[in-house]
């Protein structure tokens, strides 16, 4: 019996986020299982036997777009009438308050995804808690397998909600896109993800400032949008060792990853990134690139490694600087061990064989 995977979640596959989505999806329809993904997207990239994709509309308004797709999830669902017994959902928090009753209600087996919990601050991030502790609070009762990214993300929905029934899917990265190339001459950072002020965007531009009153000749490019986007263009209008480039596909993220020498984890310790498992590590360690981050479990590997660098908050600066004066250009043998770690630690295996675990016992308990 081939099983019908339904992906409902509020996540675009046109974010920078959306690797991960497509690496489990990919994985799922590997090993034999229909996937049919269901979002605002109008298009996605993914052309696969045995994968389908829905749009459904959703509001344009930040914070009542997932709330608008759900209602209308919850209505393509009452419409369309589904084999329960040949048919799983993979529920992104997002819109699982909305859509668990109607998926218990019609005999469809459900888990709760979690990539991350609210990054967002303010009182869109205070609202996405709310719907982050009652999407989890619904699993807890009806004894629903979640998915977390990290050991401390499975402690945090312990202490938070007292769930314990949670599998990890840790991030992971393409290898085969993701890879070293020929690096720039200059020595060059790079971080690519949101720009966004609270991710702590504006350390690591303060960090090039330093770098070049100290005497290190150094390039920061920077790619994504965010809240800081426009401030950012203003700073690299005036210096020219700061690049700031839009929003872009993975593979032309890959290209600029790889021509540079470091990558940056400014994210400072919030609970979204202590409990995260960040795709941009993953990329950079596979692109060959040494680290140098803002040291929080988020961020740390299981093993020290020389190229791989954290520095307390407080002293990210400092630390920083006296990385970068004592920093190797054109050692290409430290980057090929960069991508030797990489190749057995990064890859996306571990998290889609938990994924077809989840499934199965899913299926089993029901």
């Amino acid at each position: 019996m081939i099983m019908k995977i339904l992906w409902l979640t509020a996540r675009s596959f046109t974010d920078l986020c959306s690797t991960t989505q497509q690496a489990l999806i990919h994985g799922l329809l590997n090993d034999g299982f229909e996937v049919q993904l269901i979002n605002g997207d109008e298009h996605v990239p993914v052309e696969e036997e045995g994968f389908v994709h829905t749009t459904l509309s959703r509001s344009s308004r930040r914070g009542f777009q997932a709330s608008s797709l759900a209602s209308n999830m919850v209505q393509w669902l009452e419409k369309n009438q589904l084999d329960s017994s040949k048919t799983i959902a993979v529920v992104e928090w997002r819109v699982a308050r909305r859509i668990a009753p109607t998926l218990n209600r019609l005999g469809i087996r459900w888990m709760l995804m979690d990539r991350s919990p609210p990054a967002d601050a303010g009182l869109l991030g205070w609202l996405q808690w709310r719907s982050w502790r009652k999407a989890w609070s619904i699993a807890r009762e009806q004894d629903v397998l979640g998915f977390v990214v990290s050991p401390a993300h499975k402690r945090f929905v312990d202490l938070e909600i007292g769930h314990k029934k949670t599998s990890i899917l840790p991030a992971g990265v393409d290898l085969n896109l993701f890879k070293p190339m020929k690096k720039h001459e200059a020595l060059t950072m790079v971080y690519h993800g949101r720009l966004d002020r609270h991710r702590g965007i504006m350390a690591a531009v303060m960090l090039a400032h330093k770098a070049h009153q100290g005497g290190v000749e150094i390039n920061l490019k920077l790619i994504g949008e965010g809240d800081a986007t426009t401030d950012l263009h203003s700073i690299a209008s005036e210096v020219d060792y700061i690049e700031v480039k839009d929003k872009m596909e993975q593979a032309k993220v890959a290209q600029e990853i790889a021509a540079c020498h470091i990558g940056i984890l400014p994210m400072p310790k919030r609970t979204a990134w202590v409990l995260a498992s960040p795709l941009k590590r993953s990329e950079y360690l596979a692109s060959g690139l040494c680290v140098f981050g803002v040291d929080h479990e988020g961020h740390r590997l299981e093993h020290e490694m020389p190229w791989f660098v954290l520095a307390a908050q407080e002293d990210f600066h400092e630390v920083g600087l006296e990385y970068l004066k004592n920093f190797t250009t054109h050692d290409n043998v430290q980057s090929l061990e960069v991508r030797a770690f990489a190749e057995q630690h990064c890859g996306w295996d571990k998290a889609i064989t938990n994924l077809k675990d989840g499934i199965h016992r899913t299926m089993a308990d029901s």
